[in-house]
């Protein structure tokens, strides 16, 4: 008795501890899931709540799957190729009623799990003779057959007979080829979700067949239509390719007059592969393999594929159609006796829908085999996650951009090289300074050129620049940029980078770059790359470098390809301290096109701010003085109108300069594009910064310049007498208070016509110095070098 007792006890006391351990699992897992969810990122995925339009969706958030379009009661949204050649929505306003349907209605916005999240899987194939017809198993040929021989309606992509793929409802069986292989491009799905909707009401069955995201397009387009006769199926998506880039593919390799097919899955030659095939109208055939086609070459890494495919939300589970169909790669891994190398599809049975559709068909296939959904996930298939984006998607699409070949593009993305790498004091706190990078990174990406800027070399921990500041943040939004290398390690940028220009500002100052070694020189940039120098400057009249450095600095600038450089003095101390010549051309500010420039305007917030209430004079004052201060003051009596004041863009000495001003309506939290703003939508402006005077100018604004000879007098001489405006500044601010010809009228009409002269002089002197031949001069080698393909060219 007591022994049986004491058993009761001990399974008692072991459930009791099972009991526990469940519950402090639960509890564990309930703590752990709480954190995961505080870690995650809060996903902003609009740019403008207020807008109850689609147009408030970020850009990468968008599939393109079409819905919206289908919904629109007044058919004021179409679908239009965005810059990467994708499908993307636009709204008319002009037809907008603001009704907020295609917001409310966005998959991506509003994305529905309804099904599985543990589906039922078979590895299954149909027939020979479907499977000679289909990229896979064929299930979707018996899937589609089916519905058809039912008097139903199927839907599919199609190429059409000028290479677009687009979707299309079919109703007859002999239609069904045109659905038939995979086509890795996005499809455009145009109008097919509207023409389901209308066959739905009808009472008419219909299957489609689409990427994940597109079937969550067709069941949110549906806006409450009865389903019951709908079904859908999803395909474990890879990504999807730009139509445009497809479209440029076909251009520059085929001859489309002569072309008649293109096909990604042609098992008559490859087998079950993923090749490239053209056919054409006399017969012939070209073949090329996927690591050799460009076009492949770059779809298969996801490199041209969508930016949202790298984060799809519904290539996962629960997934979105009834069944979900893939290739089963590897197959021979898991069962031989599953594959003849013919083609074995993966089915996956998502929800009663799909299972009551697949008892209908399983018996027409020769195999049709259970397969775990774990083992599913161990394939690497995007079934419950989607492939991400490459590293270098957005270097590629940058190069096509720029009308780069698509072996070009995909190398250099690839290899993450560059046409060009601009070095200088970019990440510098100065707007001026922000700004006129800006203007040379714009200029030579108007070339077709794509651009790396250099950071900042690591010289100290802990460096400011490298931090979250103004310019930093305009960079990232504007630039690609390098990782931090130290000064020894710069040698390796000649692995990426083509060609290199020293950029604007003072970037001879030797008593600023001296810091950095020779590298403002390019000592470490070998002999066969493009050294140029656009727009450089010493800042002063005189130049700081000692004795001892010139002689080696003159030997590295004698290797530059091309010298610009901002000012008058700059020319003259090139040829006379460093025998080199030089000449001077524009800083990019008056160089590149203004328009990059009103844009920063526009994407500033700065009118919404209380301190524009109206006219304004715009102060942008880098060192505070009480004579600057009483000469501001006496400049907004005159003219009867408030002052905005901008500072130095060093936080660090904002609250000192905001004191020794000591004036209203000082701007807080100054970024570039708001800098840009109050320049251009002042009255009059005032400024101690050679750049506030550049951007006063360009804007034709009524200005008044008060040389800052601590940071060098020679910048303002030698920009207001290119425009002949030296009347229009002071050495000393309390000139201001007695100087009436200072507000005299600027004649634009004349400083904008040597405006015109001049960028169009420095734009084409910096384009020809970027794309004349590189002249590599050397003694050493006891035989002539001859380029092979300029030999090739004499000849011909």
């Amino acid at each position: 008795m007591k022994i049986h007792a004491h058993g009761k006890f001990m399974k008692r006391l072991a459930a009791a501890y099972r009991a526990y351990q469940s519950t402090a699992r639960a509890q564990a897992e309930a703590i752990q899931a709480a954190r995961t969810a505080q870690a995650a990122p809060v996903i902003v995925k609009c740019d403008n709540e207020e807008d109850v339009t689609i147009r408030c969706l970020k850009r990468e958030y968008c599939s393109g799957c079409g819905a919206c379009m289908n919904l629109c009661p007044v058919h004021a949204i179409t679908m239009e190729m965005d810059d990467e050649g994708f499908w993307a929505p636009v709204v008319d306003e002009a037809k907008c009623t603001h009704c907020g349907l295609c917001k409310k209605r966005c998959p991506s916005l509003h994305p529905v799990y309804k099904n599985n999240p543990q589906p039922t899987c078979y590895a299954a194939y149909a027939e020979d003779e479907i499977r000679e017809k289909s990229s896979s198993g064929g299930i979707f040929t018996v899937l589609a057959e089916h519905i058809l021989d039912q008097g139903g309606y199927v839907c599919g992509a199609t190429m059409t007979d000028t290479f677009k793929v687009e979707h299309t409802i079919i109703h007859k069986k002999e239609d069904l080829d045109v659905l038939r292989k995979s086509k890795y491009v996005q499809s455009n799905t145009k109008t097919v979700y509207t023409e389901i909707r209308e066959l739905l009401k009808k009472g008419e069955t219909v299957l489609f067949c689409g990427c994940p995201c597109q079937v969550a397009g067709l069941y949110a387009a549906m806006n409450n239509v009865d389903c019951k006769n709908l079904y859908s199926v999803d395909l474990m998506c890879h990504g999807s390719p730009s139509p445009g880039l497809f479209e440029r593919y076909l251009k520059t390799h085929y001859d489309m007059d002569k072309l008649s097919f293109v096909g990604f899955r042609e098992k008559d030659y490859f087998g079950w592969s993923t090749e490239m095939t053209a056919r054409f109208k006399d017969g012939s055939v070209e073949r090329a393999t996927r690591v050799i086609d460009p076009y492949y070459k770059a779809f298969l890494p996801c490199i041209s594929t969508r930016s949202y495919c790298g984060n799809c939300e519904f290539s996962r589970l629960p997934r979105q159609g009834d069944i979900t169909l893939a290739d089963f790669w590897g197959v021979e891994r898991y069962d031989s006796k599953c594959t003849d190398g013919k083609g074995t599809s993966i089915v996956s049975i998502n929800n009663p829908v799909g299972e009551e559709l697949w008892k209908k068909v399983k018996d027409r296939l020769l195999l049709c085999q259970d397969l775990s959904y774990e083992y599913v996930l161990s394939t690497g298939q995007p079934f419950a996650k989607p492939f991400a984006s490459h590293p270098a998607r957005k270097q590629y699409f940058n190069y096509i951009r720029n009308g780069a070949s698509l072996e070009k593009a995909y190398h250099y993305a690839v290899k993450r090289k560059f046409d060009v790498a601009i070095t200088g004091v970019w990440y510098g706190c100065n707007y001026g300074s922000v700004a006129t990078y800006y203007g040379l990174h714009e200029i030579l990406r108007s070339f077709g050129l794509n651009v790396l800027m250099v950071d900042k070399p690591f010289i100290t921990p802990n460096d400011f620049e490298h931090g979250n500041t103004h310019s930093r943040r305009f960079a990232q939004k504007h630039y690609e940029i390098s990782r931090v290398y130290k000064l020894r390690e710069l040698s390796s940028l000649n692995q990426h980078v083509d060609t290199f220009i020293i950029g604007s500002d003072q970037v001879w100052n030797r008593g600023i770059s001296r810091n950095f070694g020779m590298t403002s020189y390019f000592d470490f940039v070998d002999e066969g790359k493009k050294k140029i120098a656009y727009a450089a400057s010493f800042g002063h009249g005189v130049d700081f470098s000692s004795t001892r450095e010139r002689a080696t600095i003159s030997e590295y600038m004698k290797q530059f390809d091309g010298i610009g450089v901002r000012e008058a003095d700059g020319v003259r101390l090139c040829k006379d301290v460093y025998g080199v010549e030089a000449v001077q051309v524009l800083d990019p500010v008056f160089a590149a096109d203004r328009s990059i420039y009103d844009q920063l305007a526009e994407e500033s917030n700065a009118s919404k701010s209380p301190i524009v209430k109206g006219k304004y004079i715009a102060a942008y004052i880098l060192d505070p003085t009480p004579e600057k201060r009483e000469a501001l003051l006496f400049v907004s009596e005159r003219l009867g109108i408030p002052i905005v004041n901008m500072l130095d863009g060093l936080m660090h000495k904002f609250s000192d300069n905001k004191a020794k001003l000591n004036l209203d309506n000082v701007v807080e939290n100054l970024e570039t594009e708001d800098w840009i703003y109050y320049i251009k939508n002042s009255e009059f402006v005032i400024s101690d910064s050679c750049h506030g005077l550049s951007f006063a100018i360009l804007y034709n604004k009524p200005i008044i310049g008060i040389a800052n000879v601590r940071r060098g007098v020679s910048r303002f001489h030698s920009l207001l007498s290119l425009f002949d405006l030296e009347k229009y500044y002071v050495t000393d601010a309390k000139q201001i208070l007695t100087n009436e010809a200072l507000f005299d009228p600027i004649d634009y009409d004349r400083v904008n016509g040597i405006l015109k002269k001049e960028r169009e002089r420095s734009v084409e002197w910096l384009r020809e110095k970027v794309f004349s031949p590189k002249e590599i001069k050397t003694d050493y080698c006891v035989y002539p070098v001859i380029d092979s393909r300029l030999k090739e060219k004499t000849e011909e």
